[in-house]
């Protein structure tokens, strides 16, 4: 698989990248390409950290709201109002935000504000875009306003719930939102008004916001993520303890709702075949992306769990091959499934 990636190198798909491949007992990882091009090339390796950006919402936000609906403090069927007043739409549950069903808007003129007060007002203001359940259409704001459902209940920041709840749970010892040593991370774009943005979030909302938000700010490491895939791939279970239940593992991969592009939407995650995951997945499987240039696939029924980290938008988000090429990296993964390299003992 490795030479795969570095052709993708070659075609400037991404600067670089690290993935892991995990097929039944088989695990391959492995970094290929630079982590940086700019202000000097910098070679990529295992330990980089990447900015997630919306895996965000899957690793974290979609995580401590199924904690939540297990310990019974919140239900699905929650009106959003009941923990956030100032939402102004009384009939948009809990469900709705999960399932990206909930008619807001899917972003906001951040360019309009200047700092986390102005953002959230402009938040809680925005119109609806459809009629709630019309429709499936994914949206930051989603994400966002369930992030500030999490910090009411827990009356604590989402960066320190996540840590406690997630990140120490499943040793992703490297995973954090604000990451303190900026030297392993891997640059993303560079703009106008920050420079080559490094070690912060990219995401423009999140930066408003400090770094921590529902909708984006992690950052982690291939090494990290597999734990939260292979927490996935066993039912709810890491190292013989259980970190949730197999019931809300069983919610992620059930398509509740279909929009009317039949992208069909479980609690939080994307479900069956599409732009992502190609042609040769089962229907039995759950995908996301990061707009940094992120993808993570995990095929329940055939056993398979791919993820792929990369700053596809190092040096600019005008860099857009990545998306049109997902869905033939997952067919390509599956058509050679067979030539798995297990090398994860000698690499790491």
């Amino acid at each position: 698989m490795k030479e795969y990636f570095e052709r993708l190198v070659k075609q400037k798909i991404f600067p670089g990248c690290n993935y892991a491949i995990i097929h039944k007992d088989k695990i391959e990882i492995n970094s290929v390409g630079n982590k940086s091009l700019i202000p000097k090339i910098e070679k990529n390796n295992l330990d980089t950290l990447y900015d997630l950006a919306s895996l965000t919402k899957v690793l974290v936000t979609n995580v401590l709201i199924s904690k939540l609906l297990e310990k019974h403090t919140i239900k699905l069927s929650d009106k959003v109002v009941k923990y956030l007043p100032k939402f102004k739409y009384d009939n948009i549950t809990i469900f709705h935000l999960l399932t990206h069903s909930s008619g807001l808007i899917a972003d906001v003129d951040w360019e309009k504000v200047n700092n986390k007060d102005q953002l959230i007002d402009l938040l809680y203001k925005k119109d609806l875009y459809y009629s709630t359940d019309e429709d499936v259409i994914y949206s930051d704001l989603n994400f966002i306003f369930l992030g500030f459902i999490i910090e009411k209940i827990y009356n604590k920041k989402l960066d320190v719930i996540a840590s406690e709840e997630i990140f120490n749970p499943l040793n992703m010892n490297k995973t954090s939102f604000n990451p303190k040593n900026k030297e392993l991370c891997a640059p993303t774009e560079i703009t106008e008004k920050r420079g080559i943005v490094k070690g912060f979030v990219h995401d423009e909302k999140a930066y408003l916001m400090g770094g921590v938000c529902g909708s984006a700010g992690v950052f982690s490491n291939v090494l990290d993520l597999l734990n939260f895939v292979k927490m996935i791939m066993n039912d709810g279970m890491i190292d013989g303890k259980k970190f949730i239940s197999k019931k809300y593992i069983d919610l992620w991969f059930t398509p509740f709702v279909e929009g009317k592009q039949n992208n069909k939407r479980s609690l939080g995650w994307c479900v069956g075949k599409g732009e992502v995951t190609g042609t040769k997945c089962s229907d039995s499987t759950i995908s996301h992306t990061g707009f940094t240039g992120n993808t993570l696939i995990i095929d329940r029924e055939k056993g398979l769990g791919f993820i792929q980290l990369s700053n596809r938008i190092h040096p600019t988000r005008k860099n857009k091959q990545l998306i049109k090429k997902r869905k033939y990296i997952a067919n390509y993964i599956y058509n050679n499934i067979d030539k798995l390299d297990d090398n994860i003992n000698r690499v790491i």
